[in-house]
């Protein structure tokens, strides 16, 4: 006979689904002596319940009609058993039961010839999960939810499905778009948690293709773990109306999300009345700031127009209201227009005269960026394990990552030989485990291995010089990390570019060619300007030189020759020598020896004719000439592109260069007009990193596009030339000119900007001292002697103890010396 105590606890089992027999109660719960409770108590219990252990002969009894439960069939204890038991009090709170059920020896039963999970509903098997993706506490959650709340989360891979979705919900429901980078991180549980909870509320979508995300929030998605983006459907009442998006710039946490859709709830603008200090809002609450727009009766709608806006640009960055001067007048200053209430107790209402709207929203930013830094730093410098080199810190925070080392395999001294003395093209990386730039390397080249396995056919090895020092001193390997590519018949390739996947493949399928290429005719060299010869280089190939020369030209193809070999890799040279060189040099505008310049992706020809120049400055011009000539500028061309001898003029814009603006600072570069300057253009789609340049700039995002030039003197100015000045030829060329005259006022100093570790230095000698007093104190005394130096008729008596300003003293000059504050 059981105790009431039991007989409740097995009824409150029984009512999630979690059941164990007919009368006899499982282990569910813990305590009996909890449940003669109310509804809250009860939860308590649940939370109690551990995993349920059945056969393979009594499990069909626990899945009752309408009831959710996950069952795992396994014939022996895995990992996975740990995993399941954690989820067990996570999905009770969804009303979901955990049970493991153990086959034995059981073959006749479908569940029991696998390790698998299983989620029912009654009797019915909804998804069958392999054990594999329900790799931890996150993803069993996550992908539980997925199946039940189907409805509730559409998951979704093209463009023209998101659309579809969002005109659908237009007039009914907000959309709530979400990117994960895969299933079942904590990312995706946060989000089905709070489907649970919103789904009838809102549409939510999920993706995990990144092309979907950039589609629509206009950025790149390399390095985004999850994105929410809030869509507000259901106010627009025509087709043709597009909804508006509001993305959230916090991390995806359950509690992050609850924030983010109650923010996107509250009134867009509050009007307030009497006294504003006294006002408080949902903003307020959850810690973020209120900005008051002063209203004037004669311009409220005006006024109301300026506050829509500003609430729209900072919708869930902080709260907007309208504060009347009719109603609130003795609250409020004489000369103002703008208040800004923050959650610091007893800090009042800053009141502004601004002129502009966007200088509000740069007010917010410009603050949360600055608390964004200090709680970063804080962070920086209260974690212990932090590393003050960045390259460092990113090997540690990687370190868990498990590498596809066997495909790039380690190598002994008797495999190395073996591989570059029978393969026809082989890579080895030679680095050091303990040095960090080597395990950054490494990581490339595991990555180039994966991506490009089917296309490289380059056999890859690597050698610790660590462990194999001899190896590698008889490789004549000076420096680290560094990768040498050899080939039979040839003296070895060492691999100069970025430490990166995609260029270091390029590199290995372009030093396959023996260069300079010898084209003998002249159809053969039409075809190498042409993509017809380079299609199997394709996407790899993208520029190449072809130099043109006459019989009585040798010396300039000698030059031509020693530069073609070092551009080995990186770029490919090829020589046409035929009678009819001249027929094709005067077909291009130039008379032998010159040399042709062909771009792949626009199929342009240049030509530039060569005077005795060398092998070194044909290196150079082939270099410079491969940026193209108004160059997009990216984090892997902008070593080859910067030279500090010229200013740099930069035009950083969103989309391709097929605007006006564009147009006109290219045209200029092409009538020579800016040769002065070092000319580029920076895609921020394609260049996020540009985005972090005109903040530290400007303080703000500014209007785009923008043309910026950064001198490069003493001081470092940079100077800014809007959009909304019109970036025309005239312009800019005047623009250019006011700066040389010292009329233009400079936006930024680059010496503003401190290069200092991102940690603070120990002052070791004074541990030393703290811990045994004058340890570390200079012991040995030093005595200067005294030193009179005669300047225009005076005595300047030298220091003689102290030991702080000893440097030695020089005559005065008629000049002062020029002050360094960089160094």
């Amino acid at each position: 006979m059981t105790s009431d105590g039991d007989s409740e606890c097995a009824g409150v089992r029984e009512k999630h689904g979690c059941y164990q027999g007919n009368s006899e109660p499982g282990p569910c719960c813990h305590d009996s002596r909890l449940v003669k409770l109310d509804h809250i108590e009860i939860s308590l219990i649940l939370a109690k319940c551990s995993l349920l252990e059945l056969t393979s002969n009594n499990y069909i009894s626990t899945l009752h009609p309408g009831k959710i439960c996950l069952l795992y069939f396994t014939k022996s204890d895995t990992s996975f058993f740990e995993e399941l038991g954690d989820s067990v009090d996570a999905l009770h709170d969804y009303g979901i039961s955990v049970a493991k059920v153990n086959c034995g020896n059981e073959d006749s039963l479908y569940y029991c010839t696998k390790e698998i999970a299983c989620l029912f509903r009654g009797t019915k098997l909804l998804r069958e999960f392999p054990t594999d993706t329900l790799f931890d506490v996150n993803a069993i959650v996550a992908n539980v939810l997925f199946v039940l709340l189907y409805n509730e989360m559409k998951y979704i891979t093209s463009t023209s499905e998101f659309q579809d979705i969002e005109s659908n919900m237009k007039g009914k429901k907000d959309v709530v778009f979400v990117y994960v980078r895969a299933i079942g991180i904590p990312e995706h549980r946060a989000v089905m948690e709070a489907a649970f909870v919103y789904g009838s509320l809102y549409q939510f979508v999920l993706t995990t293709e990144t092309s979907l995300l950039e589609n629509i929030s206009r950025g790149r998605s390399d390095f985004v773990p999850a994105k929410l983006i809030y869509c507000h459907c259901k106010a627009v009442t025509s087709p043709t109306h597009e909804c508006q998006r509001s993305s959230s710039d916090q991390p995806l946490s359950t509690l992050n999300i609850h924030r983010f859709l109650k923010l996107m709830n509250a009134p867009l603008v509050a009007e307030v009345s009497g006294d504003p200090d006294k006002f408080t809002s949902v903003h307020i609450q959850l810690g973020l700031p209120l900005v008051f727009i002063v209203c004037e009766k004669e311009t409220y709608d005006a006024d109301r127009e300026t506050a829509e806006h500003v609430a729209w640009q900072l919708l869930g960055k902080a709260g907007v209201a309208t504060l009347s001067r009719d109603t609130s007048g003795p609250y409020i200053p004489g000369n103002v227009n703008v208040g800004v209430k923050t959650v610091e107790e007893d800090v009042p209402i800053r009141y502004l005269l601004l002129d502009e709207s966007q200088e509000i929203i740069d007010l917010i930013e410009n603050t949360k960026n600055q608390k964004n830094e200090e709680s970063a730093e804080k962070h920086i410098h209260g974690d212990q394990e932090t590393q003050d080199d960045e390259v460092a810190e990113a090997v540690y925070r990687d370190r868990k990552r498990v590498l596809p080392l066997h495909l790039v395999p380690s190598l002994t001294a008797e495999t190395f030989r073996m591989m570059v003395t029978s393969k026809p093209h082989s890579m080895v990386l030679f680095y050091a485990s303990w040095e960090t730039v080597s395990l950054t390397f490494l990581q490339s080249v595991l990555q180039m291995a994966e991506k490009y396995k089917d296309a490289l056919d380059v056999s890859l090895g690597r050698v610790n010089c660590a462990d194999m020092n001899d190896l590698c001193n008889e490789q004549n390997i000076t420096d680290i990390p560094i990768a040498k590519i050899y080939q039979s018949g040839n003296d070895p390739l060492l691999y100069t570019g970025m430490m990166c996947a995609d260029e270091l493949a390029r590199f290995l399928m372009l030093s396959k060619l023996d260069l300079p290429l010898r084209l003998p005719t002249m159809e053969d060299a039409e075809n190498y300007l042409s993509a017809v010869f380079h299609k199997n280089n394709l996407p790899y190939h993208s520029f190449s030189a072809l130099g043109i020369f006459t019989s009585h030209t040798e010396e300039a193809v000698d030059a031509l020759t020693e530069a073609g070999k070092s551009l080995t890799g990186f770029i490919n040279v090829a020589i046409y020598c035929g009678e009819r060189a001249s027929a094709l040099s005067e077909k291009f505008g130039v008379s032998p020896p010159a040399i042709l310049f062909t771009w792949s992706d626009d199929k342009t020809i240049y030509g530039v004719s060569l005077q005795s120049l060398t092998a070194e400055e044909i290196v150079h011009l082939i270099k410079h000439q491969s940026l193209g000539v108004f160059p997009e500028i990216t984090v892997e061309n902008f070593p080859s592109f910067f030279t500090p001898k010229k200013p740099l003029l930069l035009l950083f814009s969103d989309s391709r260069i097929g605007h006006r603006d564009g147009k006109s600072i290219q045209s200029l570069v092409r009538g020579r007009y800016l040769e002065s300057y070092r000319t580029g253009w920076i895609n921020l789609n394609n260049t996020p990193v540009g985005y972090g340049v005109l903040k530290r700039y400007f303080g703000f995002i500014p209007q785009l596009p923008v043309l910026v030039l950064i001198q490069f003197d003493v001081r470092s100015p940079v100077f800014a030339l809007l959009s909304d000045q019109h970036l025309t030829e005239v312009n800019i060329l005047y623009w250019l000119e006011m700066i040389k005259g010292g009329a233009e006022l400079p936006i930024y100093s680059l010496l503003k900007h401190e290069w200092k570790a991102p940690l603070h230095d120990y002052d070791f000698l004074a541990i030393m001292d703290g811990t045994v007093p004058d340890f570390a104190a200079q012991k040995i005394p030093i005595k200067m002697k005294s030193q009179k130096v005669s300047t225009e008729g005076k005595e300047v008596q030298g220091p003689s103890a102290s030991l702080r300003g000893t440097g030695p003293r020089f005559p005065a000059n008629d000049k002062e010396p020029g002050t360094h504050p960089e160094l």
